[in-house]
């Protein structure tokens, strides 16, 4: 590849990621944060935390304190997000857990959420400022190779990791689905340097949603029965079991069908065909 594309591509990566890290500190600016702040903020987070994979080796060292820093704001603003999530789930679900709803509701909203003690959104911010300016210095001298290759690399992790995932276990979904979520990211990125990307990003965005419906349903299980006790909410607790476990296993079964057309291709296949299309 020629000089004019390898510039371009460590700028155009470098101009995302402060994308990214500016909706974060757009997001958190406020004293009080709404619910959707919240939502796009951790988006944000996982998006900067995608590409931070795909920056060249010569920025190693911020790319992974980038990774560190992001994942610390999303943790700490997961539990306000999970409660809303848990409510809206339980919400889906309301038409098959007849008078078991009430408890399941107060269950869903329990103690467990104040065992997370507030973030200190001061710290977040001061953290995330740090990262605008250290990515606004920097010299993303990579070229669209590395990148390239960081994303097959990405891709193959997926891959790996929906293996696992075939088995419909909650942590291997889980786990499944965080690499999606960078895969996806990644081919957001690319695709604007490879129009067959654009299709890889919407391919995995459906899988994702699946994978992330399944999480929401086990994260509402495993929250309420943590939180339930005997008699009436052991009661409530396996009628919320019952009413998912159909739509678990429809969303289980449209993921692998979505996962075998988008990882259809080998690893090496894959990167080899997206360095052909990034060539043209």
């Amino acid at each position: 590849m020629g000089e004019d594309t390898i510039t371009p591509a460590g700028e155009a990566l470098r101009g995302a990621m402060l994308d990214a890290l500016r909706e974060i500190q757009a997001r958190l600016a406020g004293d009080a944060i709404a619910p959707t702040d919240v939502h796009l903020a951790r988006r944000a987070a996982k998006r900067a935390r995608a590409l931070a994979r795909l920056a060249p080796s010569e920025l190693a060292a911020l790319a992974q304190d980038t990774r560190r820093t992001v994942g610390r704001a999303r943790r700490a603003l997961g539990e306000a997000r999970d409660a809303d999530v848990r409510a809206a789930t339980l919400n889906a679900l309301k038409p098959k857990l007849g008078d078991a709803h009430d408890t399941l509701s107060r269950l869903a909203g329990g103690a467990g959420d104040c065992r997370t003690p507030a973030p200190d959104m001061r710290m977040l911010r001061e953290d995330v400022a740090a990262l605008i300016r250290d990515w606004s210095l920097c010299e993303p001298n990579g070229g669209i190779d590395e990148i390239v290759a960081a994303a097959g690399s990405a891709y193959r992790r997926m891959r790996r990791r929906a293996r696992a995932g075939r088995g419909g276990g909650t942590e291997a979904l889980h786990r499944w689905r965080s690499t999606v979520a960078d895969f996806e990211y990644d081919a957001d990125f690319l695709s604007r340097f490879s129009p067959e990307m654009k299709r890889a990003r919407h391919d995995a965005d459906r899988l994702r949603k699946h994978l992330g419906e399944i999480n929401d349903l086990d994260e509402l299980y495993e929250h309420v029965a943590r939180n339930g006790g005997d008699g009436p909410e052991r009661q409530a607790v396996h009628r919320l079991a019952q009413a998912s476990a159909a739509r678990r296993a429809r969303l289980v079964s449209r993921a692998l069908a979505r996962a075998d057309a988008l990882l259809a291709l080998k690893p090496a296949q894959w990167t080899k065909r997206l360095r052909r299309s990034c060539a043209q």
